[in-house]
């Protein structure tokens, strides 16, 4: 069977995060690239091309964002997976006759819990609806909100040298800035050089409105807060997990915690069913929809732009891209600063460095 790469997108480190009112500025993409109205079309991957059975391989690559956009972006490979463009192509396969089960490939490490429970949900309701199986391939790593997605799914396979995992749930993190005496450069460059002397005014209303402003240490009172929020979502992860694979909370809680494993461990207690190549997980899919070998696997083909709409400056184009990448930079940073996550590694890492100054100590 043909092999598949898929692209990844590095992302720049850096060394703190910050929930100040010094946000990203807003940078908006002009058009969605379809409306939700328009049928899906597909490009054939593997199988029968002869076929008129559909497998439809669904991918939820890198970190996973709920800001609204539309299904066209499924097809774009930009490094983020949106749930509610997920959603929306998950509804139009749901309508289409030929599609007979969801290979759900994974490579993420999670993203905001919104946009999780927003994809588990829509894979549920395809399932409800239209009574089709799902199986889930881990290619790589399905981490955090992956888990959470990944287990609407009726198997679960993941390819060896896979890593499965961290239930846990993080919040945003906070920068201080320890007695500051210049702030250079301006939002967008320059630097904090801190010893004492600069004054800052936040005018908030409402106990707690300024949590995060790194001119001050958060009060143990906020903390508080920021913690029972953090614990609140993590029994609603555990008992989701617990529910769903049939493991029991006390051990997801007290043995698996928010540890990541091998694909042998994570079998062991229960989180995939076993470790095997994609051909296996197709083929799972392939029986539980009742088809043998009769099926062709297909993906969303990415819209091709027609002379017209190049004409009418209407289709891709490089600068259009570039909005595009500012577009997801944003809702990478947004997530870190704004939203409780689902997400395994060092969050830092999604902001790009611009988003934050960089810091001098004296």
């Amino acid at each position: 069977m043909t092999r598949l790469c898929h692209h990844t997108l590095t992302l720049l480190g850096v060394t703190a995060l910050s929930l100040t009112s010094l946000g990203c500025f807003p940078v908006f993409v002009p058009s969605k690239p379809d409306s939700p109205t328009e049928d899906l079309s597909f490009e054939y991957i593997d199988g029968d091309e002869a076929s008129d059975n559909y497998l439809l391989e669904l991918r939820i690559n890198g970190p996973i964002l709920h800001r609204d956009v539309g299904p066209g972006f499924l097809g774009v490979d930009s490094g983020v997976t949106y749930a509610y463009a997920f959603q929306r192509v998950l509804e139009k396969a749901a309508e289409d006759d030929r599609v007979a089960g969801i290979l759900l490939r994974l490579s993420t490490p999670g993203g905001t819990i919104v946009g999780s429970s927003v994809i588990y949900q829509a894979l549920e309701d395809y399932k409800a609806e239209t009574g089709n199986p799902i199986v889930a391939y881990v290619d790589g790593i399905s981490a955090s909100g992956g888990v959470w997605t990944m287990v609407a799914a009726d198997e679960i396979y993941a390819a060896p040298g896979s890593i499965v995992g961290s239930i846990g749930v993080i919040g945003p993190s906070f920068v201080y800035f320890d007695d500051p005496i210049a702030v250079d450069g301006g939002l967008l460059g320059g630097g904090v050089t801190t010893r004492n002397g600069i004054q800052q005014f936040i005018i908030s209303a409402g106990k707690g409105k300024d949590l995060g402003n790194p001119f001050r240490l958060p009060t143990e009172e906020e903390l508080q807060v920021l913690q029972r929020n953090i614990a609140n979502e993590y029994d609603n992860f555990v008992a989701h997990v617990a529910a769903t694979r049939e493991i029991p909370e006390a051990q997801i809680r007290d043995e698996m915690g928010a540890y990541i494993f091998d694909t042998e461990t994570a079998e062991a207690l229960g989180l995939i069913d076993g470790t095997d190549y994609q051909e296996a997980a197709i083929a799972a899919l392939a029986t539980r929809a009742e088809l043998d070998d009769d099926f062709q696997l297909v993906r969303v083909e990415r819209s091709t732009p027609s002379l017209l709409a190049v004409l009418l400056g209407q289709a891709p184009t490089a600068r259009a891209d570039e909005t595009l990448q500012a577009q997801i930079e944003q809702d990478l940073c947004d997530m870190t600063t704004q939203a409780m996550l689902v997400y395994y590694g060092n969050v830092s890492t999604l902001c790009p460095a611009w988003y934050f100054p960089q810091q001098q100590q004296l």
